[in-house]
Formats: C-alpha cells, structure tokens, sequence
C-alpha cells in the first residue's frame, strides 16, 4: 500500500510525501528478508520489493541522483533471477526503467539498443494457438522512449511511426492518460522538424491539459519548450516569463537535472540580452549539474554555447591585443566538445543513425574549423583535416588502378573509395598478404550491424616517427577527461605516405 500510495504522490508532484512512503514501504519488506516464508510466501515478498525498488528508482531519476536510481534498478535486475516472471513482466519494468535513465544521461544508442531488444525478446516457449500471446504493457512506452530517441538524433519520420504505434498500444490498452502524455513528445517531433508554428500549437494544447491535471513536471517541460519557441518568435518578455515559470517549477519538484536545462536556455537568453555574465553564471551553474550527474553530452554542449557567445563576441567588438588570448579560449572548449560530440555516433548501432547524428555534430566541428582559421593556425587545421580523414583510404588519382579481370573498365576520373570500406588498422602479419585491414562502415556497416558489429572509432594519427604525437593530442586527450569519452581507438596510423 505504501509503495502504491508512493507512485501516486509522485505523479501528482510531490516528491517528498512520494520519498517518506517509499522508505517505510522498503523498511517494512527488507524487515522480514529473513523470515522463515513458503515459495509462494517468497514470491509475494520479491514482487513487492521489486515494484517498491523501481518506484525509488523512477523517484531518483526524476529528482535526485541518476547514480543512486540505478544502483535500485541492478539491485531489482539481481532480484530476477529468483522471481518467477514467465511472461516477463517485471523484467520488462526493469528495462524500461534503465532505458529511461540511458536517456537522461543522452546516452542515446545504449538506450536504443536496450529499447528495441525488449521489444523483440526471445520466445521462451512455443506458441498457443488457443492463447495468442498478450502485448506486453511496457511496449507503448518503450516505442515512446524510442520515439524521442529517433527525435533527439534527427531521425523524425522514424519518431512518428514510434508515437503512432504507441498510441495504438494506448489505446488498445484503455489508458487514455497515457495517450495524452504523448501530446508533449508528438510537439517535440514537430518542433525538431521546424515547424514551430505546429510546434506552438501542440504545446499549448499540452499544456492546458497537464495544468488541470495538475501534471507540474510535465507542464514545466512544456514551459520550457515553449519559451523556447517564443525566443524563436522574438517574443523576449513571453520567453522570459516562461522560462522563469519551468525553472520555479522544476525547483519545487527537486527535478535537478530539468532545472539544469532551463538554466541553459535562460544562458542564452542572458546572452541575447547583452548580460554576459548573468549568460556565465548560468552556464556555469547547470554544467555542474550535469557533470554532478555525469550527464557528459550536456556538459559538452554548455561548453560548446559559451564557445558561440565567445566566437560573437570575437565579431562584435574588437578584442586588440586580447584577441589570440579569446580565440585560444573560445577552441579550448569548443574543439574537445565537438570532438565528444562526433564520437556519440559511435555509440548506435544503425549507420543510419550514425549519419543522422554526424549531421547534428557538424555543427560544432564547423565551429572548431572557424576559429582554427580564424587564428590562422595552418597546423591544428591540417591535424583538423587529418583526424577527421582518419582511416579513409582516398586515392585522389586522376585514373583509376586495373580493375580485376572479372571487373568491368570504368571511366577514368577522380577516385574515392568504395562507400562501404575504410581502411583502419594494419594487419596482422607479414608478406605479400600483409596490409591494411577494412574495416566496415557505410551500406556495408549497416548489414554488418545485424549480425552484432560494432563501427569503432577512427585510430589516432601519429603525426611525426620521432616525437610520437598525434593529431590534436591535447584536444583529444581534454575531450577524454572532460567527457568519459572514448575520441580515439589504441590503434595507430601514420599520416606520411608509405614508403619502400
């Protein structure tokens, strides 16, 4: 009753009311684990100690700690084994609920991964024709979470299909509520497209609904995205206000990490405003949010917005003898940011999706090109130009090499490599047969992907024989400690043509 009357407190935003039940809920089961009980007596124990932990674990992921939420959710995964759960309805909950924490750290291609392998599980026994299988309860909200990860990662049509099927999964279920939850994310779709005036609209719809309900948290998430809009709209006064409501809101519920996103958008609006250091107070202050969360993506993208307003301010006024000093700041954050960035595409496990998320990434590394050219450093562009090459075979020939016998002639002409082929790594061995090996990436990488391989991330480029520096040494090793993120594999290559 406690662990129920935890839940409902929850959603109705009170998460204090919400903590105190679960804690005399947890005290109470805990409190019998030794008492001598029959299989079905310990089976009813497991189920309540496993709906209790998910509860604080979904209380944690929205108020507190990320780190302590999942440390319920391995406690409750270990509590499995000896649960009976033939039709795997628990284990579902538990995996909903780490696909729901993958995303609040952005850890977008874990989560889609996690998703799309609890929608397919393995059949464990054969069908009945008399007893076809009932849909499980979590699927609609797994197709959600997929819906907003193909949003966030610039995939959008593959995001309407996830909310429709979710939808239907509502509805054949009854849950009505559920249903209009899925307002917010059809209008996240919608905004991320472009198209803000439909955008506007969802929102606000959204937004009237929660607030009768009483639904805080997600009535702020609405605030936020339509402050947002607003900036866009040029509606200064409209975006402010808002914003000031989601981040009022957010500080109530203790919702630490949504607080941190508003505080970002209120940095830019600090920016916009010409308050510089109200933008870095901001700034400064959700980065350690994030990084108190271990929320790497976020902190990079802090860093990447005061690297913008650093590169404004380089155009707006002039910085005289300060201005090498600005532009070595302004590649000091942003090189390492887009260098995490552009790594995340390594985390999916679909080219496809690879490639929609390099197009969000350019941005950034179009930032780090233009203050590299802005200082005039022909060497860090030449290491830009290197690292991003990285493992690609180009033969930049004005003809093409012998086609094998079985090939036929092509027309000579610039050429480049095959899509589906990038050379990496040497091979082992030695002799005639020893050379590069290919690794796969492109078309082939996608067929590649169903049968569980992985595209890594490029070798680092070994600059000089000597001196055993690699391209953008110092940047890729701040991105590394600044982000926990893998930039580069072990392997190497040289960037000097090969010689006999």
């Amino acid at each position: 009753m406690l662990s129920n009357i935890a839940s409902v407190q929850l959603k109705a935003a009170d998460p204090a009311a919400a903590a105190r039940a679960l804690e005399r809920s947890l005290a109470l089961v805990r409190g019998v684990a030794d008492v001598p009980m029959g299989p079905r007596g310990r089976q009813v124990w497991l189920e309540v100690l496993l709906k209790t932990l998910l509860a604080k674990a979904e209380l944690l992921r929205r108020t507190r700690s990320l780190d302590e939420a999942s440390n319920c959710v391995d406690e409750a995964t270990a509590l499995l084994a000896e649960f009976h759960d033939p039709e795997g309805l628990r284990a579902a909950e538990v995996g909903l609920t780490r696909v729901l924490l993958l995303i609040d750290r952005s850890e977008w291609g874990a989560a889609e991964e996690l998703a799309s392998a609890l929608l397919s599980p393995a059949p464990t026994a054969a069908p009945r024709p008399d007893r076809p299988p009932a849909p499980s309860p979590t699927a609609p909200r797994l197709l959600d979470c997929l819906a907003v990860i193909c949003a966030s990662t610039g995939r959008f049509d593959l995001a309407d299909d996830h909310l429709a099927r979710a939808d239907d999964g509502f509805r054949a279920a009854g849950d009505n509520g559920a249903r209009q939850g899925l307002l917010a994310h059809r209008a996240y779709v919608v905004m991320l497209r472009g198209d803000l005036d439909h955008a506007e609209r969802l929102y606000a719809e959204a937004s009237a609904l929660y607030e009768e309900q009483g639904l805080a948290a997600d009535l702020a998430v609405c605030e936020q995205a339509r402050a947002f809009l607003a900036e866009q709209r040029g509606e200064t006064a409209v975006a402010q206000d808002l914003t000031a409501s989601s981040l009022a809101r957010f500080e109530r519920l203790g919702a630490a990490l949504a607080a941190a996103d508003t505080m970002l958008l209120s940095a830019q609006q600090a920016y916009d405003r010409g308050d510089i250091v109200e933008m870095q107070r901001l700034a400064q202050t959700a980065r350690e949010v994030f990084e108190e969360q271990r929320v790497y993506e976020r902190c990079a993208q802090v860093d990447l917005l005061l690297a913008m307003a650093l590169e404004d301010n380089l155009n707006r006024t002039d910085h005289g003898a300060l201005e090498a000093q600005s532009v070595a700041m302004a590649l000091g954050l942003a090189l390492p940011a887009a260098l995490a960035l552009e790594a995340a595409r390594y985390d999916f496990v679909t080219a496809h999706a690879r490639s929609q998320w390099l197009q969000l990434a350019d941005a950034a590394m179009r930032l780090a090109f233009r203050l590299a050219l802005r200082r005039g450093d022909q060497g860090l562009l030449f290491e830009l130009v290197e690292h991003r090459c990285a493992g690609a075979s180009l033969a930049l020939t004005r003809t093409d090499p012998p086609p094998p016998p079985s090939t036929p002639a092509r027309r000579p002409g610039l050429v480049f490599p095959a899509p589906a082929m990038k050379t990496h790594t040497p091979a082992e061995g030695t002799g005639s047969g020893a050379g590069p090996s290919s690794l796969l990436g492109g078309a082939a990488a996608e067929a590649a992907a169903t049968a569980g391989l992985r595209v890594a991330p490029p070798p680092r480029v070994r600059m000089s024989a000597e001196s055993g520096r690699f391209a953008l040494q110092e940047y890729v090793q701040a991105a590394e400690f600044r982000y926990h993120r893998r930039i580069v594999s072990e392997e190497e290559v040289p960037f000097w043509p090969p010689t006999t």
